[in-house]
């Protein structure tokens, strides 16, 4: 956000210079004005067309630099916020995994949302204001400091303790906005899982359940908000009162510095003119003070994602180039290598995951894990991708240690298919296509006919431009399977990542896509998740995963033959 004011600063410093100019021109007029009145009280003729052209000319210059200070003001606010917007979605997208597992999505869409909202008011509203009154306050004491500095003295001996007042507040006010800001992320959380749950909430009429919840957290939020106007009324008319007492102190001064000759009338009724040019100002000082302290917290909250470290690009892509144009090189190294590898997740129990895990996955073949649950197979996935960074140990892409390569150039050697399908909410075409970029329309239709999805997407009336919905909800879970198929498949990566695709589908979904997986994996470098240990028997390499270890190695047979754990797992179907 720094780096985003310092790149537009000439704008501000452009609205700086103008609101300087207007104050200043509010000053020279104010001079004419107190030298007419002494000439008049005086008893000296005063020709009134002398001040009347001057005025003029202020006037008209003193309107075009409110004009441009205006100008300047808001293509900085817009600016800003442009480019903080930009490197906020940039810097989130290149965010580790971790990051997404450790915060809830109720609260990065309200910090995307809300408190981005609260920061384009801090930019538009609250800066621009407060700069303006600074210059004002700075220029009109000037001012007055060149009439009188006893008028000074008097005025900012009046304020200590409207200052003492709104700091006391502005602490209150921001800590209310704190909790106000937490409460949102628990309301858009529950929201957001009441939505993407609405099946399950309906099948277990759980509709009174989510109310109840939301219910409460706004209750929260409202209890709150009524605290915090209440706090920020009070403010408001101590605001209002504690302004006052300056003024007749200023008044009575004045008068009295006037009639020990100190000052001229006419030098007095500048000063009843100048003196709003300073004592709203101050009121506004130090009540956008309280304003920037609220909108600190979103800020703060903002500046959280911006302090978290991106994901590491460094590392060469030269090895995607070796790998995809010299497929008899590969077929001689071992695709994976893992030895020794060690991984915990960064919850409070460290408790480790993976626990010196070994194993190797040559190119052409086809290797399973299967386990039982929680003993890492899918962390192995993650691990694999790049999206957790492992302990100790050492892993190998195609002979080539992890941490040299740059991380698009290794995820672009795998393509996954999962058994929880996610489609974006675009047209079939745009959800194929996502896996190569600027694919022809030749492309997306033999991928989708490898997939066998084809045929169904022609009988829609819109066929390739159909619309799939939020997460793909107008397809059947068969559907959407296959479409991620023809995505991997048009992808075209060295390795392909299975995790059990066929779990959640009916018979015939699971005949169709286990054909389409068949033609799929062909030649290619295959890793299985099995759940269903029926669809890996003709696993060239099996390794069964137990206690973050390998516990047993070797094809169907052979593991068959050993009556371990795969053969008890084997047992249960």
């Amino acid at each position: 956000m720094v780096k985003a004011g310092l790149r537009n600063g000439y704008m501000l410093l452009l609205f700086l210079l103008f609101s300087v100019v207007v104050n200043e021109i509010i000053i020279i007029g104010n001079d004419f004005i107190a030298e007419a009145t002494d000439l008049m009280l005086s008893g000296q003729q005063v020709d009134f067309s002398e001040f009347f052209t001057p005025l003029l000319w202020m006037v008209a210059l003193g309107a075009g630099a409110a004009y441009l200070k205006s100008i300047f003001g808001n293509h900085y606010n817009a600016m800003v916020q442009k480019d903080v917007r930009i490197s906020l979605g940039k810097h989130l997208l290149k965010l580790p995994f971790s990051y997404f597992d450790e915060k809830g999505t109720g609260s990065i869409i309200t910090r995307l949302i809300s408190d981005m909202e609260e920061i384009g008011r801090f930019f538009s509203e609250i800066l621009p204001a407060f700069l303006v009154n600074v210059i004002a306050v700075t220029t009109a004491t000037i001012y007055l400091i060149r009439m009188d500095v006893m008028l000074i003295v008097v005025l900012f001996a009046s304020y200590p303790i409207m200052l003492i007042v709104a700091d006391m507040l502005s602490k209150k006010l921001a800590e209310i906005t704190k909790k106000m800001r937490n409460h949102m992320d628990e309301r858009t959380e529950k929201a957001y899982d009441a939505i993407q749950g609405i099946v399950v909430g309906r099948s277990y009429n759980l509709y009174e359940v989510h109310k109840k919840k939301i219910d409460q957290v706004i209750d929260n939020m409202v209890a709150q908000a009524c605290k915090s106007t209440r706090i920020s009324s009070l403010g408001f008319v101590l605001k209002n009162v504690i302004t006052t007492i300056p003024v007749i102190f200023c008044y009575l001064f004045a008068l009295f510095e006037t009639r020990q000759g100190r000052i001229t009338v006419g030098e007095m009724l500048a000063f009843t003119v100048i003196l709003n040019r300073i004592l709203y100002p101050i009121g506004d000082i130090v009540f956008c003070a309280n304003e920037m302290r609220e909108t600190g917290v979103s800020l703060k909250r903002i500046q959280e994602i911006f302090n978290r470290k991106e994901e590491r690009q460094d590392g060469s892509t030269a090895y995607r180039y070796e790998i995809h144009n010299n497929k008899e090189n590969a077929e001689k190294t071992a695709a994976i290598q893992w030895k020794d590898v060690e991984f915990s997740y960064h919850d409070k129990t460290k408790r480790p995951v993976l626990n010196g895990i070994s194993f190797s996955v040559w190119a052409g073949e086809h290797t399973a894990f299967v386990g039982g649950s929680g003993e890492g197979k899918s962390t192995i996935f993650k691990l694999l991708c790049g999206l957790y960074e492992k302990g100790n140990g050492r892993y190998e892409l195609f002979g080539h240690p992890f941490e040299d390569w740059n991380l698009e150039a290794a995820r672009s050697c795998f393509s996954e298919v999962s058994q929880n399908v996610f489609l974006f909410p675009d047209t079939i075409r745009q959800n194929v296509a996502c896996g190569k970029e600027h694919a022809t329309e030749e492309e997306i239709v033999e991928a989708c006919k490898y997939a066998n999805i084809h045929d169904f997407i022609m009988q829609l009336p819109k066929g390739y431009d159909t619309l799939v919905g939020e997460r793909g909800i107008l397809l059947s879970g068969g559907q959407r399977q296959r479409i991620s198929i023809a995505r991997a498949f048009l992808k075209n990566a060295p390795i392909l990542l299975l995790d059990e695709p066929t779990a959640a589908v009916d018979i015939e979904g699971e005949q169709k896509i286990q054909e389409a997986i068949d033609k799929i994996t062909s030649g290619r470098t295959v890793i299985t998740i099995a759940h269903r240990l029926s669809t890996i028997k003709n696993a060239n390499r099996i390794y069964v995963v137990s206690g973050g270890k390998i516990a047993e190695t070797g094809n169907h047979e052979e593991l068959l033959e050993k009556q371990g754990i795969y053969a008890k797992l084997y047992a249960k179907g």
